[in-house]
């Protein structure tokens, strides 16, 4: 018999919401007793897309070549997020298990858009085209007729705002977590794949709306809870939830900020970027790309050795007066070095632990939180990856060991994990498996 996986990734989801979170029925039915690493390392940056692709490949961006959400540009929109899987450069869990005959699915796991590998595919996207159907924009993104069928069949969970409006209130939460995991809970039903992907947004978006932590925390928490029950019910009905490993996981915490910083007004200031009236970036030498609470530095020349030093000691001299919002500079080869980060890039820039970072060209120096941007929100992540609430990891299952707790591991063990207990090869992974908590013949 082929062994299944069910891996649900809960957004910002950290080590301390496991507390609560073990007191709720479904966590209990179907979590309880198996295996956990309490706190996971994410990797450089902490932001979502470089992360989920690190969980899914085992490799770390100097490898997987997908370092922040969105691809670089002076122009910031929608359709700049990475949505598709061909920005991914090595092999990932998906690919390895199609071809160690399995069937795959993957709802709204980030990066996966017209992945060839993926049998039952609904990928994370934001509807960013004018005049968008959920058909329309769904077929783009490589759903199957199949998966149109399940994505029509759920479209009444959309945020009522949605339903009158269109594709401007698509990403209403809770409203498209439970869009998303109907249909994850309807592919499971209906195909019954062994290798499913699930990932919920609900945490993450609580947590940069209102904080990282408070009295919000536990009702969203009871979310997650019911998102457990529903996706493991369809395993239920299917007859296969005893022979399902599940694997509940998340990719990074949230730091509370104070205040947001516009860099690029900074560049701009010194002549390395040039704007029009509006504030509008129409040329630079120089450009920061903000991952939130760090920030990527780009050279438009990045042969030009005078340019690349004289903005190195501009922005070491920036970070020693203490007052813009960051602590450290490391270059690309410094990053690459200790952190296997690495790009097309020139530098990057680490928040002080309060300040996040925008795009933005225009002055003031100082802009508004924002709850419209997850970058710019009352909390957010993009940091260094040892400071704050850790993401976790918690197994259960007929290959799982029961009791078992591991203090820490790297992010980039969770491919290979899942890669070992299905028999799969992960040739490109640069972690290794977390055998202390499998339980193989």
């Amino acid at each position: 018999m082929k062994k299944r996986i069910l891996v649900f990734s809960v957004d910002a989801m950290v080590y301390e919401d496991l507390e609560y979170l073990r007191t709720k029925p479904n966590f209990r039915a179907y979590l309880e007793g198996g295996s956990a690493v309490k706190r996971i390392r994410s990797i450089y940056p902490t932001v979502t897309y470089p992360n989920h692709v690190s969980m899914a490949t085992g490799c770390y961006p100097d490898k997987t070549g997908v370092f922040s959400n969105y691809k670089f540009t002076t122009d910031s929109k929608e359709d700049t997020w990475q949505w598709f899987a061909d920005s991914i450069q090595v092999k990932d869990i998906f690919t390895a298990a199609k071809q160690a005959g399995y069937q795959t699915a993957a709802i709204f796991w980030p990066v996966t858009g017209c992945h060839p590998d993926i049998d039952y595919l609904i990928d994370e996207y934001w509807m960013p085209e004018k005049d968008d159907t959920l058909k329309s924009a769904f077929t783009r993104v490589g759903s199957s007729p199949q998966m149109l069928e399940i994505i029509q069949k759920n479209e009444h969970r959309l945020a009522r705002s949605y339903l009158k409006t269109g594709r401007k209130n698509f990403c209403v939460q809770p409203e498209v977590d439970n869009f998303l995991i109907g249909c994850a809970a309807d592919i499971i039903r209906e195909y019954a794949p062994e290798v499913v992907f699930v990932h919920s947004g609900c945490m993450d978006n609580i947590r940069h709306t209102k904080g990282a932590f408070g009295p919000w925390i536990n009702p969203t928490l009871d979310l997650v809870d019911e998102q457990i029950g529903t996706l493991c019910h369809a395993l239920e009905e299917i007859g296969q939830l005893e022979n399902t490993d599940i694997f509940l996981v998340s990719d990074h915490g949230q730091l509370e900020i104070k205040r947001t910083i516009k860099l690029n007004a900074l560049l701009a200031d010194r002549g390395y970027i040039t704007v029009n009236e509006k504030g509008k970036a129409v040329d630079y030498s120089a450009y920061c790309l903000s991952n939130a609470m760090s920030s990527l530095v780009y050279l438009k020349d990045s042969t030009n050795t005078e340019l690349r030093n004289k903005l190195y000691e501009e922005l070491c001299r920036l970070r020693d007066e203490g007052i813009y919002g960051f602590n450290a500079v490391y270059t690309r080869e410094e990053i690459a070095q200790s952190e296997h980060l690495d790009g097309d890039f020139a530098f990057v820039l680490e928040s002080d632990g309060y300040t996040s970072f925008s795009d933005s060209c225009k002055r003031p120096l100082i802009a508004q939180l924002d709850l419209s941007d997850f970058r710019f929100g009352k909390a957010t992540h993009g940091y260094f990856p040892d400071k704050g609430p850790q993401p976790t990891l918690v197994a259960q299952g007929p290959h799982i060991k029961a009791g078992v707790e591991i203090e820490r591991r790297s992010i980039v063990d969770e491919a290979p994990t899942y890669a070992k207990l299905l028999g799969a090869v992960l040739d490109d992974a640069q972690g290794t498996a977390i055998d202390e908590i499998l339980q193989l013949d």
